[in-house]
């Protein structure tokens, strides 16, 4: 669209956005107990269908609709198809293994999954400085995608876009809770499919011979793209362990668990959200790119974030260009939203709350709500100036919450000996083996260079062997800090606790 301004796509994304902040308005009205858990989990009684879309919708993010296709375009879709079997694996296991004893627990957040089987101060104040960290750098990679949105439909600057973008979902968020973020991300999921699915049939037929004349059109044109050398082996290991581990603590996707209305439903919903994802995923990733370059005979982009625009404008109608801005744009938000009131959760409902566990009940929901604006100003001020490769830079924000969590919260449920002074080692030397290894001098010290998200190969194991050396020479937990996981692994904890 060349920076101008359409009408058409520019009227339906107005109208997409009122929809979105009157969701908000009126999810505020059905808020009865006026609690911080309301407020973080719906009330935990989200259906089926309803939780499933907006768990595709909260994982299925701008840098899915985006970032994705631009990393396919450039550097082959190999990476894409490790990364998404990380992605199934991940959500595997906590389909599998966490989402039976994650539900249990009745806990609204995972630095309160912790907190709960490890009654450590310092690890329970370093664990929701980890979750901040983390989701800051991802929020900041999915705000890129408004920007550009903004610059080649609205015909605004790039940080207008940010403004507007920012405005809606801090909006939403902010006032009506978890409650507004699940049918927001409802309607925006189903939004994003329809876009995905016409898009995707639009590229596999766009040639006579269908899906693998097109696919086989693309290779010829760029051979690279179907090279799985393009990255190093340990690029491809890194990628898909990253999405593997880190599904199971992400605190946008382990939340929705615990807004389900039962375990069941919780773990159904899992399973419908990764079968979307997938879906959805070798849609774009492949057949999307592949017609992009032919269309583009092969050539360089001057931004390959922007792959899945020039496909959508140069082979769909201008109404349904509308509506897939629209999509794009409620990918953007359905992730944001969710991160940012998991962002929320950890600093008010986790950091503060270690601080002064007798915090009133009014003063914690206070503060929640003050920190969804907070963190969404701030993570707005930071895009301004983001990098190239939104999914290389979420995904390595990604790594670090993995090498940090992941083997405290899976042992924590599973190995009874698993104690706070092996926890808090894990956490220790799992992300500080992944920092130094992202930050540090290696190339200068031992002359290679390591491949993007390699460092995970390590720090994982780390992390690992910390926590259970640290638990294994060090006393073992009581009796009273494992029974409330013991019970979470029967049918249902309220339950058995009543009795």
């Amino acid at each position: 669209m060349n920076g101008e301004i359409n009408v058409i796509p520019l009227i339906i994304l107005i109208v997409y956005m009122v929809i979105v902040m009157a969701i908000g308005i009126w999810s505020r009205s059905q808020m009865k107990k006026g609690t911080a858990r309301e407020y973080l989990t719906g009330d935990g009684k989200v259906g089926f269908w309803v939780n499933g879309v907006a768990i595709f919708a909260a994982f299925a993010t701008g840098g899915t609709m985006l970032g994705n296709m631009g990393l396919s375009y450039a550097q082959g879709w190999g990476y894409l198809a490790a990364y998404n079997a990380g992605v199934t694996v991940g959500y595997l296991i906590t389909t599998f293994f966490l989402a039976k004893t994650l539900r249990n627990l009745n806990v609204n957040t995972v630095p309160e999954l912790l907190k709960v089987r490890f009654p450590s101060k310092l690890l329970n104040l370093l664990v929701p400085l980890v979750v901040m960290g983390t989701l800051t750098a991802y929020l900041v990679a999915q705000m890129k995608v408004g920007g550009i949105l903004g610059e080649r439909l609205l015909g605004v600057p790039y940080w207008v876009s940010l403004v507007v973008v920012g405005v809606v979902y801090i909006f939403y968020t902010f006032w009506g809770g978890m409650k507004a973020v699940t049918l927001t991300d409802f309607m925006q999921g189903l939004i994003m499919i329809s876009v995905v699915v016409v898009a995707g049939f639009t590229a596999m037929f766009a040639m006579d011979g269908g899906p693998g004349e097109i696919y086989e059109a693309a290779q010829a044109l760029m051979p690279a793209w179907t090279s799985d050398e393009v990255l190093p082996i340990p690029a491809y290991i890194g990628g898909f362990l990253v999405w593997a581990t880190v599904i199971a603590i992400l605190p946008h996707t382990v939340m929705r668990v615990f807004a389900a209305k039962d375990e069941r439903t919780g773990r159904a919903s899992l399973t419908l959200g990764l079968g979307l994802y997938v879906v959805t995923g070798i849609l774009t990733t492949i057949f999307v790119v592949a017609g992009t370059i032919v269309l583009n005979d092969g050539g360089q982009l001057p931004d390959n974030d922007a792959a899945f625009l020039l496909f959508l404008e140069e082979t769909l109608p201008i109404w349904f260009v509308g509506i897939a801005y629209a999509g794009i744009f409620a990918a953007v938000m359905s992730s944001v939203s969710a991160m940012l009131l998991g962002l929320a959760a950890a600093f008010a409902y986790d950091f503060v709350g270690t601080i002064k566990p007798d915090i009133e009940e009014h003063t914690q929901r206070k503060i929640i709500s003050i920190s969804v604006l907070v963190f969404g100003v701030l993570t707005l001020l930071l895009a301004f100036n983001p990098p190239e490769f939104l999914t290389l830079l979420y995904t390595a924000a990604m790594g670090l919450l993995a090498s940090c969590l992941f083997w405290p919260a899976v042992l924590g449920i599973w190995w009874r000996r698993a104690n706070s002074a092996g926890a808090l080692a894990g956490v220790i030397g799992g992300g500080f083996t992944y920092l130094f290894l992202l930050w540090g001098p290696i190339e200068q010290w031992f002359g290679y260079k390591m491949a993007s998200l390699e460092q995970i190969l390590y720090s994982l194991p780390v992390s690992l062997l910390c926590v259970v050396i640290g638990s294994l020479v060090t006393k073992p937990p009581t009796s009273a800090e494992v029974r409330r996981v013991a019970i979470a692994h029967e049918r249902e904890y309220e339950e058995i606790d009543a009795h």
